[in-house]
This record gives structure tokens, sequence and C-alpha cells, in this order.
């Protein structure tokens, strides 16, 4: 298959449509999203990129070609840097918490499972819309939004909408298409269901932050 990713980012595009739709994206476009939304926002964020990187590093290592192995290694380490400096200016650290939502702690475990049990196309197919659907979420703003002066949440949304961060999405599809070249139709099956369900928990993510969601009990 030539293009795989073009063709998983199609079937998967009434779920992009449906986060560009969450009040949270839009809010935060225009500037008015709660200050205590965003901050268990980034709080979540902060848990799920902790392990996050460390599920790159683990798909870096699975693949074949050091060139790529090096691509994910440099992943995990760039979101240390970018990641932490956000963090830095929007976290409240009296308010910050080290328990991940039911929704981060579902997102991550899953994504540790893929890379640890599954094929390396597979867990790259997994990984990939934590890529995707930020770069494609920061272009939408950028491209809507009329308050690009005075949002508070500008240096978030430039973060993700960057020319840097869209190099790196680009190299990350074109790896998942190679390796899709050779997948039987098995493991391609098997990568269409784990973009699609890491998509979904995207939008889950999203939602869970805007209602700040808690466990139960």
């Amino acid at each position: 298959m030539s293009n795989w990713y073009q063709q998983i980012n199609k079937t998967t595009g009434s779920i992009l449509a449906k986060i560009q739709n969450q009040p949270f994206i839009k809010e935060l476009m225009q500037g008015t999203l709660p200050k205590d939304v965003f901050q268990f926002y980034i709080n979540q964020d902060a848990l799920y990129l902790a392990q996050y990187k460390k599920v790159l590093a683990l798909v870096g290592i699975k693949c074949r070609d050091e060139n790529e192995t090096q691509f994910f290694l440099d992943a995990a380490t760039g979101i240390i840097h970018v990641e932490n400096a956000l963090h830095q200016h929007f976290v409240n650290a009296d308010s910050f918490t080290t328990i991940a939502s039911p929704t981060c702690e579902l997102y991550i475990s899953y994504l540790s499972r893929i890379a640890h049990e599954k094929s390396i196309a597979v867990s790259i197919a997994a990984v990939l819309p934590c890529f995707t659907i930020y770069k494609q979420i920061g272009d939408y703003i950028l491209e809507n939004q009329t308050n690009k002066d005075n949002n508070p949440y500008q240096e978030w949304i430039n973060t993700y909408g960057g020319e840097e961060f869209a190099a790196s999405v680009e190299q990350a599809i074109n790896i998942a298409n190679k390796y899709a070249q050779t997948a039987h139709q098995e493991e391609l099956e098997m990568m269409n269901q784990a973009f699609l369900k890491a998509s979904q928990l995207e939008w889950m993510f999203w939602d869970s932050a805007y209602r700040k969601e808690q466990w139960e009990i």
C-alpha cells in the first residue's frame, strides 16, 4: 500500500471533525476556555507525555532502520524539551496532581500494550494520531482564529501549528507508510484499528479535560 496514511486519515476524518467541533477546541481557539479547564488538561497532558515518550523510545528500538530509530528517540527527547517548556509556562504547580484521569490512564495503557505486544508497524500506527491530529488541530486553529495577538493560549497553539512540528509529523507519516507497504493484510487491518482507536482516544482526552474527569469511586 503506497499511501496507507492518506487512506486511514480519510477513513477517520469524521473523528477529526468532531474534535474540531469540541467545546474545548472552540473555546481554546477563541481564548475563552476557562483557566481551570486548561490547567486540568495541561496537567493530564504532562502525565500522558511522561509515558508517551517512553512508548516512542520503545517503538524506536523496534525499528529496523537506524534512522527511524533515531527519529523516534529524537521525538521522545523533543517532547522532554518542548513540552516541559509549555508545562512550565502553563502548569500551576500548586494544583498539579500525579493522578491520571480514567481517560488518560486508558490512553497510555493502550499505547504501552500495543508497543509491547504488537509489531513495529502496528505500534507506529498507534502512536501516529498524537502526531497527526495535534498538527491538524494546530493548523485548524491558526487558520480560523482572529485573536492571535491576545489569546492566552497562543504559545500552545503555535507549538503544534509550527513548521518544526510539521516536519516531524511528515517524517512519522513517511515511516508509517513504509511499514504499511510490506505489511500483510491482517497486519494492515491491525494498523487501521490501532490508528482508529488512538484517534478515538484523542477525542476522549480533550472531552475528558473539558469535563475535568475524575474517578467516580
